[in-house]
Formats: C-alpha cells, structure tokens, sequence
C-alpha cells in the first residue's frame, strides 16, 4: 500500500492555524465509534470538532462535521479541522493515513481495536488522564465491571449448560451464505460476557457460513445484528425464518431468534448495557419464556 504524502505547504498552514486557535480551548477529532464514545462518556464531548464515519453515537457526534471512514480516513481532511487532539481506535487506516498522523506534531492517543474488557478499560483510563477527567475515568470504569458483574451473576450455570449462541452480521438466504461471528470477534466476546457459549468458535472472525453449517452447529439462540442500511435486512431474517431448509435449527424452532443493535459490538462505554441485553434474551431463552 503506497504511503499517503501531504503536501508540506499544506501541513504547514493548517498547524499554523491550529496553533494560533489552540491556545485557550481544546479542539479533539475522533476517529472510531468507541474512541468517540469514550471522549463523550468522560464529559468532553463539546469539544469535540469532528468523527469519523462509524461514529453514529451518541447523538450529538452524528451533527458533527466528518472526516471519513475510520479505515479510509484523509489526513488532510483531519487536519483541515485544526485539531489539537486526535483520538483513534486501532482500526485507522490506511496504513499511510495512520503513518502520517502519527507523525504529526499534534497530541494523538491511538488505542487498540478495543476487543476485550482489559483493553477498554486501559483505553479509558488514557483517555481520561489526558482530558484531566481520571475522576470521571475511574467511575465510568466502575459501572461497566459492575454491569458485567451482574450479567455473570445472573448466569452462573455450569459451562456445560451455557446456551449455544451464533451471531449473524448476514443471516444466510436461499441462494447466499450468511456471516458470522467467531472467535477473535467482540461478538464472541459480547456472547461468553453475557453467559452464552460461541457455537461458532471453530471460525475465526467473522466468516461466511452456509445453510448447511448453521444446520450442523444447531445453535439455541440466534442474534442478528441491525441497524440503519447494515447487518441482516427484515426480509433476509423472514427468509431465513420460513426456509424449510432451516427449519430444524434449535433457535428458529423455539422461536429465539432475536435482532440486536450493530453497536452493540461497538465496545466502547456501552459495552456493559450491551452484555446485559444479550444477558436477558439468554435467560428468556433458558426459562423457556420465548415466543414464535
């Protein structure tokens, strides 16, 4: 992949700016759903200039102005926005956009993909060390380990007893495969958090998955992520519903197929509200509480 050059007048002119506006206020770019989510929950979200793309929350961020997709973001389009922060998740990309802002002279915090509970909660407590907000830090950190918390302790069956969970991005169609979630995944993590077991931990990551296969891993619940243009559509989700084919399928026979918010796998501050929700759909599930 060819590195991304900016043209040095360029750079100059718009740090120049950024640096004369800097001096009393603080002016962030986030870059990734979660990174943008965190600056929020920590109480700087008026500062906050411009997102990414992927930030769709909370709500406020999606009137901001927009400087891409997080893995196909424009320097110079960051820069344009004179920013004296840049927050980013590890999905910034390409890789010579995020080998050009780090080597800008502007402060960045660049935290990882964010995919497990320890990784989130150092992102967090980075973040705030730098806004000055550790104290806000420290009790955002204390409400997800307190949400998780709950959700295991509303589970507690022994492993062998976990419900057997897929989660689709796709749900396959008569003519297509689906897709679907498998370890290496925050879906994974997201159903293991809220006492599931992975029935498609053979894959890694997420990967296409035939009629056949969801056939043979037989899952008790099924979760299909939605929201506006992305994850699996109504029709393909009726589809998959009536299909004769599928018909044998634990979850589509009991009636637990269940639709959940694509940011739920956003892992940000969230993270805890989502577990529990998923928690939920898997208690109805083993209480016997669910409807067709």
């Amino acid at each position: 992949m060819k590195t991304i050059t900016l043209s040095i007048s360029l750079c100059l002119a718009l740090l120049q700016g950024a640096l004369a506006n800097n001096a009393s206020s603080s002016r962030i770019v986030t870059i990734g759903g979660a990174a943008t989510e965190i600056v929020f929950a920590l109480g700087a979200g008026d500062r906050v200039v411009a997102v990414d793309l992927s930030s769709t929350y909370p709500p406020e961020a999606g009137t901001l102005p927009k400087v891409g997709y997080v893995r196909a973001i424009s320097p110079e389009g960051v820069l344009s926005m004179e920013p004296d922060l840049i927050v980013a998740t590890g999905a910034l990309g390409p890789v010579g956009a995020r080998e050009s802002i780090e080597q800008f002279p502007i402060d960045s915090i660049l935290l990882p993909e964010l995919k497990t509970l320890p990784e989130l909660t150092d992102s967090i407590r980075r973040v705030a060390k730098h806004l000055g907000a550790e104290e806000q830090g420290r009790a955002l950190i204390t409400k997800i380990r307190e949400q998780l918390k709950l959700a295991a302790a509303r589970s507690q069956p022994a492993e062998g007893q976990r419900p057997s969970v897929i989660f689709l991005l796709q749900p396959p169609g008569p003519s297509s495969s689906g897709m679907a979630g498998g370890k290496n995944t925050r879906a994974h993590t997201v159903i293991e958090f809220a006492g599931g077991r992975n029935a498609a931990a053979s894959l890694n990551g997420f990967q296409t998955l035939a009629k056949e296969s969801l056939l043979a891993l037989d899952p008790e619940i099924i979760l299909v992520g939605q929201s506006e243009g992305h994850g699996g559509s109504p029709e393909a989700i009726e589809a998959m519903l009536e299909d004769p084919a599928l018909s044998a399928v634990d979850a589509i026979r009991n009636g637990a197929v269940h639709i959940v918010p694509l940011d739920d796998l956003a892992f940000g501050p969230r993270l805890g509200q989502a577990v529990l929700r998923w928690n939920a759909l898997f208690t109805e599930t083993r209480e016997g509480e669910t409807h067709p």
